[in-house]
């Protein structure tokens, strides 16, 4: 593949995504995202050209730099990228293609938001965590199998809808945003809300949920959290990179 320092694609405007898209890999990752090597994010091109995308064979933890990245184009084609890139980025690809408002995009699979991609019941807000979910995140029931095509892509990105986010049955979970920002917060507060209610309903007593007048006036001016989370990510990040945490790479792991 080419060399990334020789791509004229790797504007300035395209390293500062890249930055914010590092940062947020490696943040799902002491979060509870991580799945070895499973797991990947992306970012629409900001001159529209595709998107850029994490490559296949490392960690959430393991991202390191902009080398890590593939650039590829909505059909697939790809521009620019060392290794390999993940055979599911039709489920990008799709999100992109269908919802320009849309410019990053998650899928992984916590723990909780797998076990709720288990249950053909919709995910209830029990607690506070689901208030940037104005209705039930939507579940794409067509397969549990990997989604590699961009047929079965665009399946799920339709079943998305307008929501930022969804479960996909029995595999995991996928987050967007309008921004790399937006797209953390939506991660984090899905898994979240998520085990608020695998806990909630799995306990023995009698439990309520927000009717949907509370919920409506909960999510009223959310928006003005993300920036906030996202820094309070980002010096969460800081702290465990200081310490020397052992699941987050502290050099770019080899090709292979």
């Amino acid at each position: 593949m080419n060399d990334f320092s020789e791509t004229p694609a790797l504007t300035s405007e395209v390293k500062a995504e890249l930055e914010k898209l590092i940062k947020l890999c490696r943040i799902l990752e002491i979060e509870g995202h991580g799945d070895r090597t499973l797991g990947f994010a992306s970012v629409r091109d900001p001159h529209g050209n595709g998107m850029w995308i994490k490559r296949s064979h490392i960690a959430l933890g393991e991202v390191f730099d902009y080398r890590d990245f593939f650039h590829i184009g909505l059909d697939g084609k790809v521009h620019s990228g060392e290794g390999r890139c993940h055979g599911e980025w039709p489920i990008h690809a799709s999100i992109f293609e269908m919802r320009p408002d849309i410019n990053a995009a998650i899928h992984t699979h916590p723990l909780y938001g797998c076990v709720v991609s288990s249950s053909t019941e919709p995910m209830r807000p029990a607690g506070y965590q689901q208030i940037f979910f104005p209705t039930p995140p939507p579940r794409y029931e067509g397969s549990s199998e990997l989604i590699v095509k961009l047929e079965t892509g665009r399946e799920a990105a339709k079943i998305m809808g307008d929501s930022f986010c969804m479960f996909l049955r029995n595999h995991g979970v996928v987050a967007c945003g309008t921004s790399i920002e937006h797209a953390l917060v939506i991660a984090t507060a899905q898994e979240a809300a998520c085990e608020e209610f695998v806990k909630t309903s799995s306990a023995s007593f009698d439990w309520s949920y927000p009717t949907d007048d509370e919920q409506a006036r909960k999510i009223k001016g959310q928006e003005r959290n993300v920036p906030v989370f996202w820094e309070f990510y980002c010096r969460k990040l800081a702290r465990a990179e200081a310490l020397g945490h052992p699941i987050l790479s502290t050099k770019r792991i080899p090709v292979t």
